[in-house]
């Protein structure tokens, strides 16, 4: 049994996921890794003198990173709230034991600090400079593994249970 098939298949029966046309499916993901690699490149460049939105472009690098793995797999998130925590349960459900940095409280602990940082209450303290540089390697890491992820396993179209 293809590990994390109850999660994906909880979520496509939820409509959190989507099955999508198999066809293009690597070249969206490889866009999904170019783009996620330019966002992290940004978040790098801004290390140091604006830790937002280096935070910012790490975690839509790390997202991307997560996205192109579903890509692969003819799988998106459907949209929406809570589309990023799909993409979460999604993909540490499968991958976690081969990418690390995806594992579920990486993942959790990443995308509530965004969502913090992105709508904050007047308690929530400032991302810092330590901060950033946490979401940048965590996100060099992820777009790393999946990187290496696809290079040496196919991913093909997911099939839900039958």
């Amino acid at each position: 049994m293809l590990k994390g098939r109850s999660a994906i298949d909880f979520l496509i029966d939820k409509e959190r996921l989507e099955s999508v046309s198999a066809e293009g499916r690597t070249r969206a993901a490889d866009r999904l890794i170019q783009d996620a690699s330019k966002r992290l490149r940004s978040a790098r460049s801004l290390l140091g003198s604006d830790s937002g939105s280096a935070f910012s472009l790490a975690y839509d690098a790390y997202r991307m990173a997560a996205d192109s793995l579903l890509a692969r797999q003819g799988l998106r998130a459907t949209g929406g709230d809570g589309s990023h925590r799909a993409i979460e349960e999604a993909v540490s459900s499968q991958f976690d034991d081969q990418i690390p940095a995806f594992s579920k409280l990486s993942f959790e602990q990443f995308r509530q600090m965004r969502n913090a940082s992105q709508y904050p209450e007047f308690e929530s303290p400032e991302l810092t400079d330590s901060d950033a540089q946490w979401a940048v390697d965590l996100a060099g890491d992820a777009l790393a593994g999946a990187q290496d992820l696809m290079s040496s396993v196919e991913l093909g179209p997911y099939r839900a249970a039958s």
